[in-house]
């Protein structure tokens, strides 16, 4: 007997709310969630979301986006947010990077 599908983590939908607020770009892209360990009162959660903005080929000849190997593209409009517990945001950071979570 198959297990029964488990449902999403709670803090997805936090991450997308957030998301919406912050970035309405990236609104529909994955969202990648990692539980951190820290002291308390540190982060517990780091949510990335990220796309790539091109248009045409790729510079770097990339030809599969997901992931792309390139990790810091001036063409990628990537989003990390760090949640603690609550599901606050404690920092958000825009760049380029594409972060592992």
């Amino acid at each position: 007997m198959a297990r029964p599908k488990r449902p999403p983590h709670p803090m997805l939908q936090v991450a997308r709310n957030h998301l919406q607020q912050l970035d309405e770009g990236l609104h529909d892209e994955p969202i990648h969630l990692r539980m951190l360990d820290g002291p308390p009162g540190a982060p517990r959660y780091a949510v990335y979301v990220g796309a790539c903005e091109r248009e045409g080929p790729c510079p770097y000849d990339v030809e599969d986006q997901s992931p792309c190997p390139i990790l810091d593209c001036e063409l990628r409009h990537s989003l990390r947010m760090l949640l603690d517990r609550e599901g606050k945001l404690v920092e958000v950071l825009r760049s380029g990077v594409r972060w592992t979570a």
